[in-house]
């Protein structure tokens, strides 16, 4: 009888482990937060150079939206080189960049629907981050169903492990292990979008506080003339790790992953936010990002948003 009681305990174990398995790896995702969408009417013209600038140094919510504007009316869609270096999950701030070859589709929804189909390709140029001891060098996600897609997945590729691909919901935490944001907010628009709602959120509460820094060449972007505005926040704030997602209230994660500086670095051409630093209380970086090489026009080859296209060396 003990022996009974015991090989249904142990099947039950089994049975949960197994589910727990087939939830984190093979189960359909829950669909991704809604978040906050820019509606552009397409009827009010943009401003001027000289009039974005004076936005730029007296009211930088009011330049987002024409920086999101900008975008939605002319990109169709983005490749870029994205140099970034952050730390994650209080995890010491890396030694060396990550330079990743970054492709995104679908990020601006459709004009006539309102929805989009998000598709981002990422292939590690250096400084790959390691899952379960083995580099991943490429990750795809997509909204499109399979087999055109990854039914809102995140496929990894890790060349040297015995199996080299394998998929997740992009909000898991083995996922949030390996960087402070969603691969689904990882293009120019998105980010633009999230800096957005929450210095418009702040400034509606009155509590936004920024400053015009300068109008500079910035290296890490490739020289681009940019303008450089900084944000301060009287407390540490941590952002949630998706667009959209709950706020995030834990005194411990704030304490851990929390900023009271951001400096943006927006294009002076193109409006488009280039860079962008996170620093801590103490004035150290806590995170950097810089995308160069910016293409919003590109030609995007039949297999960039695929698996075969994520394992070929390129």
């Amino acid at each position: 009888m003990v022996r009974t009681v015991v090989g249904l305990l142990a099947l039950a174990v089994l049975a949960a482990l197994c589910v727990g398995v087939y939830g984190r790896f093979f189960a359909a995702p829950p669909p991704p937060p809604a978040g906050p969408e820019f509606a552009d009417t397409g009827s009010a013209p943009l401003p001027t150079a000289d009039e974005f600038e004076r936005l730029a140094r007296t009211d930088p919510v009011a330049m987002y939206e024409k920086c999101l504007a900008h975008y939605q009316r002319t990109a169709k869609g983005l490749t870029a080189t994205l140099v970034k270096r952050e730390r994650v999950n209080g995890e010491p701030l890396p030694a060396q960049d990550e330079v990743i070859v970054l492709a995104v589709r679908g990020d601006v929804p459709d004009p006539a629907t309102g929805k989009h189909d998000i598709e981002v390709a990422m292939r590690w140029h250096s400084g790959a981050r390691k899952a379960m001891r083995y580099e991943i060098r490429g990750t795809l996600y997509s909204e499109k169903p399979a087999p055109e897609g990854t039914g809102n997945r995140v496929v990894s590729y890790r060349p040297d492990a015995l199996i080299t691909t394998s998929s997740l919901n992009p909000a898991d935490p083995m996922a949030q292990a390996q960087s402070r944001y969603s691969i689904r907010d990882a293009g120019i628009y998105r980010g633009m979008l999230r800096t957005y709602d929450a210095w418009k959120q702040r400034q509606a509460a009155g509590t936004l506080k920024t400053e015009y820094v300068e109008k500079r060449a910035v290296p890490e972007v490739g020289g681009r003339v940019c303008h450089v505005i900084d944000r301060t926040a009287a407390t540490p704030e941590a952002d949630p790790f998706e667009l959209g997602g709950a706020p995030v209230t834990d005194p411990a994660v704030i304490a851990r992953d929390g900023f009271t500086r951001v400096r943006v670095m927006i294009d002076a051409e193109t409006w488009m936010q280039v860079g962008s630093e996170l620093y801590r209380p103490d004035g150290t970086l806590l995170a950097s990002y810089y995308f160069r090489n910016v293409d919003t026009n590109p030609s995007f080859a039949p297999d960039t948003f695929t698996v075969a296209g994520l394992k070929a060396k390129k």
